[in-house]
């Protein structure tokens, strides 16, 4: 037995033959066909639309997702090349400065003051005496002294002690002021905050690991599909304690606080070395959020 076909018009005719067709059955089976395909195509045309607009917001988000990576890529080389900028700079201000080669000093040769003169043998009788004997001088000299006294022929008395000048009485010794050291400002030292030290804080572990066993994520966050990295800037102090810490660059509110309370809850981490002592440095670290 061949189909029957109920839409077909031939047999709506035949089954209405005879009938009132302004009934509204008949109507309907007339027309059923083309209300097929007006549907089919409402369809097509409705599933086109809704997929074209799913297309251009996927498309739309993974633009903004690779808008923002670029942007931190770009934002770690600025702060790294100005971190590098500042350690030149710190290390060109230390060279010592090149020592002033002073030029010899030329020493004028000196005249001869006294003439050679070659001995000469005479008798004794053509020897002038040129120097009084050791008597006569002890007599004509006297011994000079702070008072005005006679003087004394008589060999076997000696000048009291204290009418002798000495040294120190004649031209009386200056002694020069000694200054005392002045001392180092330390305060001003222990308080100062480096940008970047020679040996830069190291964290007591594997930070990363710290952190995503330390971090809640958001609920408002999560329910929103809202991710990112959120770059933060705090002090590790001279004992390696953080402080100040602060957001250089956030995502959204409820990740930049949870941000802030993971860092401000951190364990002590190994300070920063400058000279061989310890220093405040600022240290810069991106806490990534990242939905699963």
């Amino acid at each position: 037995m061949a189909k029957i076909d109920l839409y077909d018009p031939k047999w709506v005719d035949m089954v209405f033959a005879g009938k009132n067709k302004e009934y509204g059955a008949y109507k309907l089976r007339k027309t059923v066909s083309q209300r097929n395909v007006k549907a089919l195509a409402i369809l097509l045309v409705a599933a086109f639309l809704g997929g074209g607009y799913l297309a251009y917001q996927i498309k739309k988000h993974n633009d903004e997702l690779a808008a923002q990576a670029a942007y931190q890529a770009k934002m770690e080389l600025a702060m790294l090349d100005a971190q590098k900028k500042a350690q030149e700079e710190r290390k060109k201000q230390q060279k010592p400065e090149p020592k002033k080669i002073e030029p010899e000093k030329v020493v004028p040769e000196t005249r001869a003051t006294v003439k050679f003169t070659a001995p000469v043998i005479k008798d004794d009788k053509d020897v002038k005496e040129e120097m009084p004997p050791m008597v006569k001088m002890n007599k004509e000299t006297k011994a000079i002294g702070t008072e005005n006294k006679e003087g004394t022929e008589d060999r076997t008395e000696t000048a009291a002690r204290s009418t002798v000048a000495t040294p120190e009485q004649i031209v009386p010794k200056i002694e020069k002021p000694v200054e005392a050291p002045k001392p180092e400002p330390k305060e001003e030292v222990e308080n100062k905050i480096f940008t970047v030290a020679e040996q830069m804080p190291s964290f007591k572990g594997n930070v990363n690991a710290w952190l995503s066993s330390h971090i809640s994520y958001p609920a408002v966050a999560a329910e929103n599909g809202i991710q990112g990295r959120v770059i933060v800037k705090f002090v590790v102090g001279r004992d390696g304690s953080v402080s100040q810490a602060q957001v250089v660059r956030g995502v959204d509110p409820s990740l930049d606080r949870e941000a802030l309370r993971v860092v401000n809850s951190m364990p002590k981490w190994n300070p920063g070395m400058n000279n061989g002592q310890a220093a405040n440095v600022w240290f810069t670290l991106p806490i990534t959020f990242k939905l699963q």
